[in-house]
């Protein structure tokens, strides 16, 4: 008992956990939008440096090719860069949030995920009823009126309501992730304040990545408990029938149309073709300046290019705003070779969780135990690629730790080995002195 409670107090599990209840707070800022949690880091950093300098521990670098490919398409791309400064510094962040993601990862490879799961869930609980009760109290607002398309929207403490949604909606799939190791109650009063913090955010984007994720979940759930193939199909045709008889009943006859509108009127799903005609203005300015530079503008320079009088998104200037969207932003600032760097490394980050269900009856392994972790931690990022579509999520600390949570899946068979009985490891040990690439 000894051990094992000095084993869950010791200092990089107090970092990681502080950490991870650091990462939701990116308000107030500082310069280049730095926050609190980024002395966390920095301080991490130097600890981390002098003990692989000491220990000469194993370090995995996940991801390594992808990442190579986007940074060689970026630094292509700074040649055509109207604001080279910009570029510069959006690949000094790029650096700085990889860094820190291979020391995360390195941490996390020998420890409990359940416990840092809970732990992201409970810090998440507590940012959403931040963000609900501000928003109640300062706007003398009811909870009807948090659905409403107009009037203040809930940001937590982040710089805005689609990032704080992009969080909420990670928080909701790591909450799913853990199954039946927290509590029923508790599990639904988790999942009722994350889901309202959801809805106060009026994000489209979020709810339109949460019901992508929970789609992509059920499928994966299924899969993981070993449902039959033509099970899994005749459920998927069984849903889109029922969607498409709903379409065709208030479409083709008019089945509650009007309530249906009344509905959308009083709703922030008014907002959607606001929010959308702004971001064509934008898509549509940065192609046309794509076809003259197709190797890339340079990272970070979205916000510089210019738009006409008559597409312009800002009120007091010509300058466009940043792309929304990671995937046309990578392709139009770091052109095509980054573009597949992005994919590829999304594709693997799947291609793990995958590995890690193949695994599960492997010795040390946790058998069935891992469906509901990989299933969740599938949804989770099936989301983030979805809202990926009308934000820039990759900027997000939260998203990096969320790749790190999925890289160390493939730990558990070593941390399973390391506490069966008689192991003489420690659960925490790292002890190999060699780089990885994986």
């Amino acid at each position: 008992m000894t051990q094992a409670r000095r084993v869950r107090l010791d200092g990089w599990g107090l970092y990681l956990w502080l950490l991870i209840g650091l990462i939701p707070v990116v308000v107030p800022n500082g310069p280049a939008r730095t926050a609190i949690v980024d002395l966390l880091i920095v301080l991490g950093f130097g600890a981390f440096a002098v003990t692989w300098l000491t220990k000469r521990e194993r370090i995995h670098v996940p991801f390594f090719g992808p990442v190579l490919a986007i940074s060689v398409g970026s630094i292509l791309a700074v040649v055509n860069a109207v604001s080279p400064g910009a570029s510069f510094v959006a690949m000094a962040q790029d650096a700085y949030l990889y860094l820190w993601f291979i020391m995360v990862v390195h941490l996390l490879r020998r420890r409990d995920l359940d416990g840092i799961r809970v732990t992201w869930v409970w810090f998440a609980c507590a940012i959403a009823a931040l963000g609900v009760v501000s928003l109640v109290t300062d706007a003398h607002l009811s909870l009807i009126d948090l659905a409403r398309p107009t009037g203040r929207r809930a940001f937590g403490t982040f710089y805005d309501p689609n990032m704080f949604a992009s969080y909420l909606v990670m928080s909701l799939f790591m909450l799913i992730s853990l199954g039946d190791r927290m509590g029923r109650m508790l599990r639904w009063g988790a999942c009722g304040i994350l889901l309202l913090a959801l809805v106060a955010t009026k994000s489209n984007g979020g709810m339109l990545s949460l019901a992508g994720g929970l789609t992509v979940w059920a499928v994966v759930r299924g899969w993981t408990r070993t449902v039959s193939p033509m099970a899994l199909a005749a459920g998927t045709l069984i849903a889109v029938s029922v969607v498409l008889t709903g379409v065709w009943l208030i479409l083709g006859l008019g089945v509650g149309s009007s309530q249906l509108s009344s509905l959308e009127q009083e709703s922030f799903l008014a907002r959607a073709s606001h929010s959308s005609e702004g971001r064509f203005k934008i898509w549509g300015q940065l192609q046309h300046t794509y076809a003259k530079t197709p190797l890339g503008i340079g990272p970070g320079n979205s916000r510089w290019t210019t738009m006409s009088v008559e597409t312009r998104v800002r009120k007091d200037g010509l300058t466009s705003k940043e792309a929304h969207n990671d995937y046309l932003a990578y392709a139009i600032e770091r052109g095509p070779l980054a573009l597949l760097g992005l994919l590829a490394m999304l594709a693997q980050a799947f291609a793990k969780l995958a590995g890690a269900w193949r695994r599960r009856d492997e010795p040390g392994a946790r058998g069935s135990s891992m469906g509901p972790l990989v299933a969740g931690l599938a949804g989770a990022l099936v989301a983030a690629c979805i809202h990926a579509l009308t934000i820039e999520v990759l900027h997000y600390r939260h998203f990096w730790m969320l790749l790190a949570i999925v890289c160390s899946v493939e730990g558990v068979r070593e941390r399973g080995r390391a506490e069966q009985p008689g192991s003489l490891e420690d659960p925490l040990g790292l002890p190999d002195a060699r780089v990885a690439a994986a």
